[in-house]
């Protein structure tokens, strides 16, 4: 299946608040991302024109021929760094390659710079994923707030000094 990777943009607002409502509702959801479905849920429809706009992070989507989403990858900037979030396939497009895709629309919008993302403990399949693209574990790990018994480990690509904040 061939996608169009772009970035979100505000009026895509209602899309990507559909497609980050699924992710946390899928069954991986709890070792996938550490926001509640039952926060996500009450965002106003300011705070999602406010992620899918670009201006604080991007969100970059993978659109199908028909138009449909098939998945997503969110990346921000803090401290120098890019740090990618909210990696999520919808189960019809996993295995399709569109997570190599988006992760690379995000890499290359660090432009050149370290990349960093955590992955949870019981998420091999991901770390599985992310040592493929060449991210190496840093040694950092948070505990889950859902269960501080489980950790998520950070990874890093190391392609460069740091980026401006933008």
């Amino acid at each position: 299946m061939a996608y169009s990777i772009r970035q979100t943009r505000r009026e895509d607002w209602q899309r990507l608040r559909e497609l980050r409502l699924a992710a946390l509702q899928d069954p991986v959801a709890p070792v996938a991302f550490f926001e509640p479905y039952e926060e996500a849920v009450q965002l106003t429809r300011g705070e999602w024109e406010r992620r899918a706009s670009g201006r604080e992070s991007v969100t970059f989507i993978g659109e199908s021929e028909t138009g449909a989403w098939g998945g997503m990858v969110g990346a921000f900037i803090r401290s120098g760094r890019v740090y990618v979030v909210g990696v999520y396939m919808l189960p019809d497009h996993r295995g399709t390659g569109l997570a190599r895709e988006l992760m690379r629309a995000a890499i290359d919008w660090a432009d050149g710079y370290e990349v960093r993302l955590r992955v949870h403990e019981n998420n091999p399949r991901a770390a599985k994923f992310y040592a493929s693209l060449g991210f190496e574990p840093t040694g950092d790990t948070d505990s889950d707030p859902r269960d501080p018994s489980l950790q998520a480990y950070e990874l890093s690509l190391k392609t460069g000094q740091g980026v401006q904040e933008r």
